[in-house]
């Protein structure tokens, strides 16, 4: 009996070492996307940009609050070609942004209306076999207001 309580302990105690061990990957707070909208000098564009540099996904959605997916509120997005590789420094409405691919073409802005901007980046030291993956998402959004009328 007594083997059997030992043999039981010493897993619990196993387990628990691997289970800690797993949590190699906290969240980092310097990957967090710090996103600015700003208009295009002498044009009805805007121009996002995020810090730090390199993002794997920009999304626009109409609104002030950032969509899930391929929503009907989505009116742009565009992919990166590789783990983070889109350039900060946008044009709404780009088609070949530098880094990546537009997902989804871009809707014109209405003036007066509340756009959300989503950036995300992919973990950059995520890792894993596909049964312990440790990953983080980091996302960051800014809401603005369309001044002009911007076509995509």
């Amino acid at each position: 009996m007594n083997i059997v309580r030992g043999a039981t302990t010493t897993l619990i105690v196993m387990c628990a070492v691997l289970f800690s061990a797993c949590d190699v990957n906290p969240y980092d707070v310097s990957q967090e996307r710090r996103v600015t909208v700003t208009p295009a000098v002498g044009a009805s564009r805007v121009v996002i940009s995020w810090q730090p540099d390199g993002a794997q996904l920009v999304r626009v959605y109409a609104g002030t609050a950032a969509g899930d997916g391929y929503s009907t509120a989505l009116v742009w997005s565009i992919a990166a070609s590789g783990t983070n590789a889109l350039v900060s420094g946008v044009d709404y409405g780009a088609t070949a942004p530098a880094g990546g691919r537009t997902d989804v073409p871009a809707k014109a802005l209405q003036p007066g209306l509340s756009y959300t901007v989503q950036v995300t980046r992919a973990d950059p030291k995520g890792a894993g076999d596909g049964f312990m993956y440790t990953s983080n998402r980091y996302v960051g959004t800014k809401t603005f207001t369309a001044a002009g009328a911007s076509a995509p």
